[in-house]
């Protein structure tokens, strides 16, 4: 186990808490726990989420607070624990963390659409420092069935840490570009800072990232219902209320100094990369003859309906909306897809309905045509299901990463940001060093440093430390 001086040292480094550099050491060690050979979870399970990006591509991006996985089997809770189980008794042998494994907590959790099921887990350990009565815990979802529309990758575990070669596992995991999808959709049904800083810092430098940005619009349209509507969800994109993000932006983010950059600057570059996205595609014509009810209009919220239920979602207040006729006070849950038994998909938004309306309370889907009215009340209301609209995780109220030393001056790191996107733009032109020194061109993704005779940042297909494929294509001179 590394001891309490390089989590300390990791800590200045990066400007965040101690108890982040803990978790994300222990993250590190428990995905190397769950793909080793012989775990029965590991041909299961898939990294997704904000760990996917931290823990599979990019070493300096965020921290996250959990580990999130898809899994396109059933998967029996007893089969779920046995195999997290083994995971921590794996990390507690080889990095001598002290996990509690009695202590380890396993439960599904049924989301509003009574679709969807969810494993939850949670996994305690003791503090590197010593302290006999301070635990702390990580968490694990494990979503059942998750549609997958790229192929599963393999990557090597990244673990920045001086332990990283004993640290050691292949991890499956979804394709960067569907995470990237997977962040924009997910933009449109839930008002979670960490969704836009993934995307936006996985492209801030779009000619230094090799994805196929082709790949990322067609496979978010392919998660939409908008796939032969493409100029709908685009608009609706673009109306996302950016100033109410903007004021919970640095609350609900833990990242190392040197991935910081401005909400302006997140705005900015989000609003470039849909115009750059949407450009690539070419609406399809409708066939001259469909099916009742295919290619109809596209049932879906519009952003004032949109914008005002995840308002009440983020503040826990009901909704007052008249539907069908009859006047209803709602408790707000989600914002779904969902394909009917016809081949029509719809939007659907999911509340709790406590008058009644024709069936009685109870949990409900509303389709944006049959609603007339929708007004955010002054009442508030304790959850009876996750509220999904405010993104997991409980980051609308204190997460477990939140502290004043993750919010190291954005503007600095900004303006850093800056002259290295400058660079990028300004020296890609070989240019013969006059008194033949040489230089040392460092790639901003995987830290990788490569010499040169020439000024040329163009970096060629390179691995990380880690043996992955990186993603840098142009760098920037160190010395």
């Amino acid at each position: 186990m590394i001891d309490k001086c390089e989590i300390d040292q990791k800590s200045d480094e990066l400007g965040v808490h101690p108890s982040n550099v803990q978790r994300d050491y222990v993250f590190g060690w428990l995905l190397a726990g769950l793909f080793q050979d012989n775990n029965p979870l590991r041909d299961r399970l898939i990294l997704k989420g904000g760990n996917a990006f931290r823990k599979a591509y990019f070493e300096n991006t965020r921290f996250s607070n959990d580990l999130d996985f898809s899994t396109q089997e059933a998967l029996s809770e007893q089969s779920f624990r046995d195999g997290l189980d083994q995971a921590c008794l794996f990390a507690k042998t080889n990095s001598g963390v002290e996990f509690l494994v009695d202590q380890n907590r396993i439960g599904t959790r049924s989301l509003a659409d009574k679709e969807s099921t969810i494993y939850e887990a949670r996994v305690y350990f003791r503090s590197f420092y010593g302290e006999e009565d301070v635990t702390l815990k990580v968490k694990l979802d494990v979503n059942e069935f998750d549609r997958i529309y790229l192929p599963i990758q393999r990557r090597k575990l990244i673990h920045g840490y001086s332990d990283y070669i004993k640290c050691e596992a292949v991890l499956r995991c979804h394709k960067l570009e569907e995470l990237l999808a997977s962040k924009l959709n997910a933009l449109l049904h839930r008002r979670h800072s960490p969704d836009l800083y993934d995307f936006v810092y996985s492209i801030l430098f779009p000619k230094t990232l090799d994805v196929s940005r082709y790949e990322i619009i067609t496979t978010f349209l392919k998660k939409t219902i908008y796939e032969s509507t493409p100029q709908i969800v685009c608009n609706l994109l673009f109306e996302i209320p950016f100033q109410t993000i903007r004021g919970f932006w640095n609350d609900y983010l833990v990242c190392p100094k040197v991935s910081l950059f401005t909400f302006e600057e997140a705005e900015t570059t989000f609003r470039s990369a849909i115009t750059e996205l949407f450009g690539l595609i070419v609406p399809q014509p409708q066939p001259a003859f469909l099916p009742s009810g295919v290619g109809a209009t596209v049932s879906y919220y519009g952003s004032t309906s949109r914008n005002t239920i995840m308002e009440a979602g983020r503040l826990k207040r009901l909704l007052k909306i008249m539907y069908d006729g009859y006047e209803r006070l709602v408790e707000p849950y989600a914002l779904a897809y969902k394909r009917r038994k016809d081949g029509v998909a719809q939007e659907y938004f999911y509340a709790y309905d406590l008058s009644g309306g024709r069936s009685g309370p109870g949990i409900k889907s509303f389709i944006s045509g049959n609603v007339q009215s929708i007004k955010l009340t002054e009442q508030s209301f304790e959850p009876r299901f996750p509220i999904e609209l405010g993104g997991t995780g409980g980051y609308f109220g204190t997460t477990p990463f939140s502290s004043q030393t993750s919010r190291t001056s954005a503007v600095d790191s900004s303006s850093r940001r800056r002259q290295s996107s400058s660079s990028f733009r300004s020296s890609r032109k070989k240019t013969a060093s006059p008194l033949g020194l040489t230089y040392t061109v460092q790639c901003p993704y995987c830290n990788k440093r490569f010499k040169r005779d020439r000024i040329d940042t163009k970096l060629n297909e390179h691995k990380d430390h880690y043996g992955n494929r990186c993603y840098g294509r142009i760098g920037f001179i160190v010395y």
